[in-house]
């Protein structure tokens, strides 16, 4: 039977949290409710929103098993239908740029996990543009279902391209890769054809075994029709290595851009 616990209640958020203690077993997932109010007569952006963490970060047994950007978990949340994990995507309300009216964002970090080890969850503030008041609901839903005794575990690393393979390490020592999320500054747009993220190969113990395109990756999947969401997620591509999960003891991604970007990649992973 599926249950959940509140771990935060409405609870004031104007800095980062404490270490968070999720006690529940067979954990699937923390639901990541944020709540403000404008302050002005001016909107306050999803883009801004999204953003009012700076680190999303779960520990079992005093290891850190996630570690990601919350920008980066919200479009991972569009992917993750992806990877049939059964998630629904974020939902959000910005404000009308009229003083007093509510902004509220819902996301969704994914677990699955069964284990007794001590399990924490912190969460670093950042804040947001045009609106106070700020409060975090944290809800962790759990079951009867046993888990893996290891986490999903998300993690991040930036690297700044450059116009000939660069890499990055994106090892986990005693996990597999099932999920690959890329962020790409420069992206192409119809005056300037160009990418962060050119081109991606993933080596294996410094053997190549995959070859991409930024062309030819998948988008992250929300409603096309949705323009303000799609001027987020058109930044990101992801690759699905559930049917066949790379082995991440010793793993890294070569990384070049298309034409001439110089600037920020990063490459979140998604292990079991």
């Amino acid at each position: 039977m599926r249950k959940a616990k509140l771990l935060k209640n409405y609870a004031t958020y104007t800095a980062s949290t404490e270490s968070i203690k999720v006690v529940a077993q067979n954990i699937k997932c923390i639901r990541i409710g944020f709540v403000g109010l404008e302050n002005t007569t001016t909107a306050n952006t999803l883009a801004n929103t999204i953003a009012h963490s700076s680190a999303v970060k779960l520990t079992v047994g005093g290891e850190i098993e996630t570690l990601i950007r919350h920008d980066d978990l919200f479009a991972l949340n569009f992917a993750l239908d992806m990877l049939k994990l059964g998630m629904s995507d974020p939902s959000w309300l910005l404000g009308t740029g009229t003083d007093n009216t509510y902004t509220w964002l819902k996301t969704i970090l994914p677990v699955f996990l069964t284990t007794d080890k001590d399990v924490y969850i912190n969460l670093d503030y950042t804040g947001v543009t045009n609106v106070d008041g700020t409060t975090l609901t944290l809800c962790v839903e759990y079951g009867d279902r046993p888990y893996p005794s290891k986490p999903l575990a998300l993690r991040y690393v930036s690297v700044n391209t450059a116009t000939s393979f660069t890499e990055a390490d994106i090892s986990v020592a005693g996990k597999k890769l099932v999920g690959l999320l890329i962020y790409s500054t420069t992206i192409p747009a119809t005056t300037a054809y160009d990418t962060s993220a050119g081109e991606i190969k993933l080596l294996v113990k410094r053997e190549e075994k995959a070859h991409y395109h930024w062309f030819d990756l998948d988008n992250v999947e929300a409603d096309v029709e949705d323009t303000v969401v799609w001027a987020i997620l058109d930044n990101y591509r992801f690759i699905d290595f559930s049917d066949d999960p790379i082995p991440a003891d010793d793993l890294k991604v070569a990384i070049k851009s298309l034409v001439s970007a110089t600037d920020a990649v990063r490459l979140i992973g998604v292990y079991l």
